[in-house]
């Protein structure tokens, strides 16, 4: 019976051990994203970033949309990231709605590399 509860418990403590701390950020960038190029290139941006689980952006809202485990992560790595990327990255407060810059994307059809 000793053995039992002694077995239960350090499977209670590995459990606990490798749980996940997943949270989620909605940030903003700037320079905005204007283009279908510009979200595949921030989604790029986290591909290979441990910790990450999902990201989703949105051109028409501004925001980028990233879901982590703490655990691995920062919310600091993520904005650190994004600035290796070329883009400065902000969290977003919460109700704050960011408005789109009018911009044209220059390149073949409008829809070549997004640069100022």
């Amino acid at each position: 019976m000793k053995k039992l509860l002694m077995l239960m418990v350090l499977l209670m403590t590995a459990t606990i051990m490798t749980a996940k701390d997943i949270r989620t950020v909605v940030l903003t960038t700037n320079p905005q994203m204007h283009c279908k190029n510009c979200e595949n290139r921030v989604v790029k941006t986290f591909k290979d970033v441990k910790g990450v689980k999902s990201v989703e952006t949105s051109v028409a809202d501004q925001t980028i949309t990233i879901s982590y485990d703490a655990k691995k992560v920062s919310e600091e790595d993520l904005i650190a990231a994004l600035d290796g990327a070329g883009f400065k990255a902000r969290r977003l407060a919460e109700g704050e709605v960011i408005q789109k810059e009018a911009h044209e994307c220059k390149g073949e059809g409008g829809g070549g590399d997004c640069k100022e």
